[in-house]
């Protein structure tokens, strides 16, 4: 092919590729050279020069030509063959920002982070080593652009920025940095972030709350509720609230724990602490604290109806044989919430527990109630007449009242 007047390329670049196989690199060079001038664009011959250069030891011509090929590959799309190319400028170039910078780019353009982020570490690291922490800073900031969760980066841009002096800027990688060790699960490398955090900034209340879940989760509760405690403005933000009565539940000391349920209902509207807190009781053998919490905050619990009652309240009624005061409540709460499913039987539990205690007046007083709900239960005709003999009340030996002689008749029927 002709360019120009009177120039062949084929001939010359046959003339060329004579002269390397001879072995004459310098001649072979000038040839294409030739070419080049006719037509700078030819990508192959550039870089064939390139390669001819480096091979006679002209390391600064060869990178010329190198950077031109590789230069024409990344502005036309061809990112892999310009990371080749820059590959082999910075074998031949020594210390050379500007080569490394860009094979970084074109790594992360290829999406090779472990590349770029490794040519980028050697840009940071001669930086430091000259004293431009500002521009080694930028690096970072590069690394971090690319790759937002390392947490090693992180650490080491923070640890300069408190070196530059800029502590609002290191407080923010810090805890970015915990966060992102806490989400993977490095619990003590996020706690020793947090604490920079909060020696920098101590009334920090992202830093303070996720360094109470923290200890909270290694089971240090003690320090979990002391975090937690110092939430500024803790009424107002109900996850750092939640926390705090999860680790006052955790520790076994639940001091306190009631103000905070009632708050999450009042200012938050959140009724899962009061169910969180009764459940903790319970699980504890602390029924009357429990049931004490649901009669508060009866008219919030069951406003949904019967199964919010099913769902809290019946598994209770089994661990409540031989407490008549307890029965008392649970009778109360299952009023409140409309269900009397249980009625009889809570009622005939009471009854039992009172006359086991010997309080044969109020047991008495229950077993007539309990004849007139089930009145085809003969069992409940017996206990009522062994209460009023119990008490020597014995109708035999006094006039009847109308209803005690109804109810007379109708355990003559039965009997």
């Amino acid at each position: 092919m002709a360019l120009g007047f009177g120039f062949n390329k084929a001939k010359v670049l046959a003339s060329a590729e004579k002269f390397v196989q001879q072995g004459k690199l310098t001649n072979a060079i000038t040839e294409y050279e030739k070419i080049i001038k006719e037509d700078p664009r030819d990508l192959t011959v550039l870089n064939t020069v390139g390669d001819l250069y480096a091979r006679v030891g002209q390391n600064e011509h060869a990178a010329r030509y190198f950077k031109m090929v590789g230069d024409q590959y990344a502005q036309t799309g061809f990112t892999v063959k310009a990371i080749a190319i820059y590959k082999k400028l910075s074998k031949i170039t020594t210390n050379n920002t500007e080569i490394t910078t860009k094979l970084a780019e074109l790594y992360g353009q290829q999406g090779l982070y472990n590349d770029a982020r490794a040519q980028y570490m050697q840009i940071a690291d001669a930086l430091l080593r000259s004293g431009d922490d500002n521009q080694a800073a930028r690096v970072f900031q590069r690394i971090l652009e690319m790759d937002p969760e390392n947490t090693s980066t992180q650490s080491k841009l923070a640890d300069l920025y408190m070196k530059l002096g800029r502590r609002d800027e290191a407080r923010n990688i810090y805890y970015n940095a915990a966060e992102s060790l806490y989400v993977r699960g490095s619990y003590d490398a996020a706690a020793e972030a947090l604490k920079k955090v909060i020696t920098l900034d101590p009334s920090n209340a992202g830093a303070l709350l996720l360094r109470g879940l923290i200890a909270a989760d290694s089971g240090d509760t003690a320090t979990a509720i002391e975090m937690l405690e110092k939430v500024p403005d803790l009424d107002t933000r109900p996850d750092a609230m939640r926390a705090l009565l999860r680790a006052k539940m955790l520790s076994g000391n639940v001091n306190g724990a009631e103000d905070l349920v009632q708050k999450l209902l009042s200012s938050h509207n959140d009724l899962n602490g009061i169910s969180s807190l009764a459940e903790w009781y319970i699980n504890n053998n602390q029924v009357a604290p429990a049931l004490r919490l649901y009669e508060k905050n009866a008219d919030r619990l069951f406003t949904a109806g019967s199964s919010t009652a099913q769902q809290t309240l019946y598994p209770l009624i089994n661990r409540l044989k031989d407490n008549p005061e307890g029965i008392n409540s649970m009778v109360r709460l299952m009023e409140r919430a409309g269900d009397t499913t249980h009625t009889a039987e809570l009622l005939e539990m009471q009854a039992n527990a009172l006359a086991m205690n010997g309080d044969y007046a109020r047991a008495r007083d229950l077993y007539q109630k309990l004849t007139t709900l089930e009145p085809e239960n003969a069992l409940h005709v017996q206990n009522y007449k062994q209460m009023v003999a119990k008490l020597g009340d014995d109708s035999a030996t006094r006039i009847l009242t109308p209803e005690e002689a109804a109810q007379a008749f109708m355990v003559e029927e039965l009997d």
